[in-house]
């Protein structure tokens, strides 16, 4: 699942992504268009964040075990 696809699910938007992950909303924006990659500490956040929904592999199009199976 793509953070996007995560945000529009829970009708959330950047502003409140930034706010959450304690990054600025251009940023947040950025990574949301896929303009730019998480850095480890962001992933590491938006993974806790998303409870596991959205993880590093997501980013990169790498299919966890779980949607594999």
């Amino acid at each position: 699942m793509t953070l996007k696809d995560w945000l529009d699910h829970r009708e959330s938007k950047a502003p409140w992504l930034a706010r959450r992950l304690n990054i600025g909303a251009w940023t947040a924006r950025r990574i949301l268009a896929g303009q730019r990659l998480p850095d480890v500490p962001t992933m590491r956040a938006i993974a806790a964040l998303t409870e596991g929904d959205v993880t590093a592999n997501d980013f990169y199009g790498i299919a966890s075990a779980r949607e594999a199976a």
